[in-house]
């Protein structure tokens, strides 16, 4: 309840209004004191803001004269005119060093309002406290901000910048791939020589599986990562279709996976040479089988294993002149891995450790 006083509300208006002023000050976030001009000044009513800023409790307050708020060392001269402004019922405004409870000092801006009846009788002086520390920090914060707000801003529309010309650089290595593969196919295409003919459609295969890795990666929209299950499915089902359809029954075991990109040239390369090496040694002459591809993520990082129930190492005949195998162990290399050849007798499994740690694989 408020102090009975000169100033209470309850003397010059309704209980009702007299709610309704408690509660429009009291919601106020900025200190509200209610200050009797007569006598000694007496505090009538604080807000809630008021005891937050400066520590007293309501009966502290209360009945006080607001010369408690005055820090030692205040100037004479504001005091002086605060003084003059309530007694005359003027209208003021002065910077105040103020102090809490604690003994501490703080700067505020000290604005008088007064408040007269409807007979031009001076009842009370309100006094709207600033507290410049406050502002300051509200000024600060929204600054900082204002300037994060900025500064995102100017990160997020860089890396859309670099996004796009990521993408643009993607898209043109993918398309530059495509045409140099199609115009080895077409040169190998008017050889006479097969043996010479087949090395430029192998060529070309590998051509294209980089392609395929780069066309991914623009597609996926996120050119920092490659999908190595949605390249593996689609690379093994093309090099499956390469034979009689029925013949090698496709096993894909393969994890959703993405890999940085900076791997994907090599990855893409390695999977092209041991998935094909064994869709076209491990089934010759018709011989119908199974082909298995697993890869997933492993203690070590990434395992990568190609098994086929075909004619096993001792009778495939050496790939490409055994060019095909010292690039699969030159690409393993490369990726720091481990190849480990196994003869399942029947067929043959070829497994890949390469290091990967866990934060660069991306589940996707």
């Amino acid at each position: 309840m408020l102090a009975e006083s000169h100033c209470s509300p309850s003397e010059w208006t309704s209980d009702l209004a007299e709610a309704s002023f408690r509660a429009a000050f009291q919601s106020l976030r900025s200190p509200v004191l209610m200050v009797d001009p007569q006598g000694q000044a007496p505090i009538t009513f604080a807000n809630q803001a008021f005891f937050d800023l400066t520590g007293y409790s309501r009966d502290e307050v209360l009945g006080t004269s607001w010369r408690l708020l005055q820090a030692p060392g205040a100037s004479s001269g504001s005091s002086t005119a605060i003084e003059t402004a309530l007694r005359r019922g003027e209208a003021f405004e002065t910077e105040f060093l103020g102090r809490r409870k604690d003994g501490s000092s703080f700067w505020s801006s000290f604005a008088l309002s007064p408040v007269h009846d409807e007979a031009g009788r001076l009842r009370c002086v309100t006094v709207l406290l600033n507290d410049a520390a406050a502002q300051d920090r509200i000024g600060t914060k929204q600054a900082l901000e204002e300037q994060i707000e900025r500064r995102t801003a100017d990160l997020r529309a860089a890396l859309e910048r670099k996004t796009t010309l990521l993408h643009e650089a993607e898209h043109r290595a993918k398309n530059s791939l495509q045409m140099a593969a199609s115009l080895v196919l077409l040169k190998a295409r008017r050889l006479q020589d097969p043996e010479a003919r087949k090395a430029l459609q192998e060529v070309a295969e590998r051509v294209s599986a980089l392609s395929a890795a780069h066309r991914l990666l623009y597609e996926a929209g996120d050119a920092s990562r490659f999908n190595v299950q949605e390249f593996t499915c689609e690379l093994a089902g093309e090099l499956i279709a390469t034979l009689p359809k029925g013949q090698v029954d496709l096993d894909l075991q393969v994890q959703s996976l993405g890999i940085p990109a900076p791997k994907a040239a090599a990855l893409a390369l390695l999977l092209n040479e041991v998935i094909g090496n064994a869709v076209k040694h491990a089934f010759p002459h018709g011989r119908q089988g199974r082909l298995t591809i697993e890869i997933g993520r492993t203690d070590n990082g990434l395992k990568i294993a190609v098994e086929d129930d075909g004619v096993g190492l001792d009778h495939s005949p050496a790939p490409e002149g055994s060019f095909g195998k010292t690039l699969i162990t030159m690409l393993v290399h490369q990726l720091k891995g481990r190849l480990t050849w196994h003869d399942r007798e029947p067929g043959t499994r070829a497994e890949i450790v390469m290091p990967v740690d866990a934060e660069e694989i991306q589940f996707e």
